[in-house]
């Protein structure tokens, strides 16, 4: 029986609390949960907590310790980056004014990730002109990484790592 929201967050909020700010964790199993639906919920804790989530899915690829996504090859449970994407994308402008910390490490991430891997080759799934789109809304400067965003970031989802 699928988790609620509310469930599912207080869990993640644990689990990175007792990890010391680490978000790898089973999303694919425990945490395999459309988060993406509440990137715009009325509710602030379930807006910033999906997206929290949204950046442990993206840590997770970066630091290639799993591949969350699903990218039309196997047939096992995994997240749907697309839609991911596109509610972020969406959303963006109000993330980035009510969450600047959060909004700045999904986008550091996501940008590193392009660097890395290029989107389109690791996921052939999802139609070329979307990765465009958000590389020319998105990625127009480079975002420095310090320690302090990434506190800030936790602190905006309510999350005291320190």
């Amino acid at each position: 029986m699928e988790k609620a929201f509310n469930e599912l967050y207080d869990l993640l909020q644990e689990y990175i609390i007792t990890d010391s700010g680490m978000i790898d964790l089973d999303w694919c199993g425990e945490f395999l949960y459309p988060f993406y639906n509440h990137f715009n919920d009325s509710d602030i804790r379930h807006r910033a907590g999906s997206l929290i989530a949204f950046w442990g899915l993206l840590i997770e690829w970066e630091d290639e310790s799993g591949f969350p996504f699903t990218n039309g090859f196997k047939n096992y449970k995994s997240h749907h980056f697309d839609k991911y994407l596109e509610e972020f994308l969406k959303y963006s402008s109000e993330i980035k004014e009510q969450f600047p910390h959060i909004y700045r490490v999904i986008i550091h991430s996501l940008m590193l990730l392009d660097k890395r891997d290029g989107f389109e080759e690791t996921l052939p799934n999802i139609n070329i002109e979307f990765f465009r789109i958000i590389r020319k809304q998105r990625f127009d400067s480079e975002i420095q990484w310090s320690d302090d965003l990434y506190i800030n970031a936790f602190r905006e989802a309510n999350i005291a790592i320190l």
